[in-house]
């Protein structure tokens, strides 16, 4: 039977908060501002947000809908429509769940009806829109993969809070805080914090993206290749993304890489033997300098942590070949 309830969550994308580690200063403050009376949750779940909220403010009553009739909450189904209620602030864990994902899991024509009408490939973008349609302040425990989202509504932001610490029981699916006020805004002034830590703005660091010029030939995933790429950080802290010789990669390249490949790769390219340990240099301090100025933050996240802690990561192979340009041109 428990076997039963969890993957039906996990096909549907219902993965209940049962922590409050989410409750970071910053977002109790968001909420505690708003001078809502009203903690409102649209996909309440089992209510542990509402209960983690309940005393937050002015905050005096709570509310909660859900499509699972079981759950005992008033029933509703929030990806159509959520009802408007005066005084309320939302404060949600919308379900995740992609078209792709939906598909390979072959309950797609169970969601077709949202995705038929939306412009995004995952409902919890197609909820966002709807609490946002009807409510001022929102508050949203989403896919950290937001960030790199072309989600439309990003200058409604207050504030995004990404979570080191998981505050699901069932995933390690890396996740943000986003803190909604409606308010119409550039994005560099949208506040970006690690944990309760103040980073920087959306804006400021997607300033500091790299993009490829596609001016130098060099070809992924190819096995007669020379320079070594981790592309995701593993859990020990001291073997996190790099470029590398190949054989100082510890890997089955001859039965590893494939087209498909994105968690290492094989890259050839003409550098003559004499500088490819100075490229290789090259192209680490550019990914290192890039990691601790945007604090990792441009970079997509990984599921799970490495052991001290901090979230891993993975290099997309944009950002690859946009750092291996840069170490061209300073060689030549």
């Amino acid at each position: 039977m428990k076997d039963n309830i969890i993957k039906k969550k996990k096909v549907l994308g219902q993965y209940f908060t049962k922590a409050d580690l989410w409750l970071k200063k910053q977002v109790v403050n968001f909420i505690a501002q708003s001078d809502c009376t009203i903690a409102y949750d649209p996909f309440a779940g089992n209510g542990d947000i509402l209960s983690a909220v309940s005393n937050i403010g002015n905050i005096k009553k709570i509310k909660g809908l859900d499509i699972d009739k079981k759950l005992g909450w008033d029933y509703n189904d929030s990806l159509i429509d959520i009802p408007y209620i005066k005084n309320s602030i939302i404060i949600t864990n919308p379900p995740y769940i992609s078209n792709y994902s939906a598909s390979r899991k072959k309950i797609g024509k169970t969601l077709k009806k949202y995705f038929d009408n939306s412009i995004y490939d995952d409902v919890y973008l197609i909820a966002l829109d709807k609490m946002i349609e009807k409510h001022k302040y929102v508050v949203a425990i989403i896919p950290e993969t937001f960030i790199n989202s072309n989600y439309k509504n990003k200058f409604l932001l207050d504030s995004i809070t990404i979570l080191e610490e998981n505050p699901f029981d069932d995933t390690e699916n890396p996740v943000i805080v986003a803190c909604f006020d409606k308010e119409f805004k550039d994005i560099h002034d949208v506040k970006v914090y690690k944990n309760e830590k103040y980073i920087n703005t959306l804006g400021n660091i997607d300033d500091m993206r790299l993009f490829p010029k596609n001016n130098v030939k060099c070809s992924f995933n190819n096995i007669n290749g020379w320079l070594g790429v981790r592309c995701v950080d593993t859990t020990n802290p001291n073997d996190m993304l790099r470029f590398d010789f190949k054989e100082n990669i510890n890997y089955d390249w001859d039965n590893g890489i494939k087209v498909s490949s994105r968690l290492l790769t094989l890259i050839d390219l003409d550098i003559k033997k004499g500088k490819r340990q100075y490229f290789i240099d090259c192209c680490n301090n550019t990914l290192n300098e890039i990691r601790e100025k945007t604090q990792d933050i441009i970079l997509s996240p990984f599921k799970g942590n490495m052991k001290n802690g901090r979230r891993r990561r993975r290099l997309d192979f944009m950002t690859c070949r946009a750092i291996i340009e840069q170490a061209y041109l300073k060689i030549n």
